[in-house]
């Protein structure tokens, strides 16, 4: 049974967060897609407006008529700027197919990562859907992020032994044989570092 059939059961709401995986970054439009949920409330933000200031609750007519006007309220809403840059971010998304890119250059990236990591003795993982990825390694990613950044490849963590990866959703295959070309040498050195022998 599913998470959402325990609360509908109880009679609560699911509501999803989607500010972080909406609009493309998993390879769907919403990551909770992948699992077939069809949440009652899903609040988006981030990538619904290319990066500008913006967050939004969208829920079934029942759901949110069952608000009286001022319950909900917003920090952003409201701005024109950002509403019209949530619509061309929409259609962008829609008329350059970058969900589906997403998808596909996401299942690459991630196999060239697998195949990495295969080879090397410090990666304990690597996991993620279409193109938010990430590596968990077995010491403190500080200096791989720092050696790949004198490398010109941007890296992020997630928390001290995670490298997390959230390119743009319009990310070529070539960039990203680039990215697995310096994460190579960085683990290389770092195993060398860290596992002499």
């Amino acid at each position: 049974m599913l998470l959402a059939d325990l609360i509908h059961d109880v009679g609560g709401l699911l509501v999803v967060d989607e500010i972080q995986t909406g609009f493309g970054r998993t390879g769907k439009m919403f990551a909770s897609e992948h699992l077939g949920i069809e949440p009652d409330i899903i609040c988006v933000g981030k990538g619904i407006a290319s990066g500008l200031p913006v967050g939004a609750v969208a829920a079934s007519d029942g759901t949110m008529s069952s608000l009286s006007i001022g319950e909900h309220t917003t920090t952003f809403g409201g701005n024109p700027l950002v509403c019209a840059a949530g619509s061309a971010t929409i259609d962008v998304l829609r008329e350059e197919m970058l969900v589906e890119k997403a998808a596909k250059v996401g299942e690459y990236f991630k196999g060239g990562l697998i195949a990495g990591a295969e080879k090397n003795r410090i990666v304990r993982e690597v996991r993620g859907l279409g193109l938010m990825l990430a590596v968990e390694t077995r010491f403190d990613v500080y200096q791989i992020i720092t050696n790949a950044l004198h490398e010109g490849v941007l890296m992020l963590d997630a928390g001290r032994n995670v490298i997390r990866f959230l390119p743009p959703l319009c990310i070529e295959p070539g960039q990203v044989d680039r990215v697995l070309a310096v994460l190579k040498g960085v683990l290389e050195k770092e195993e060398l570092a860290k596992l002499p022998g």
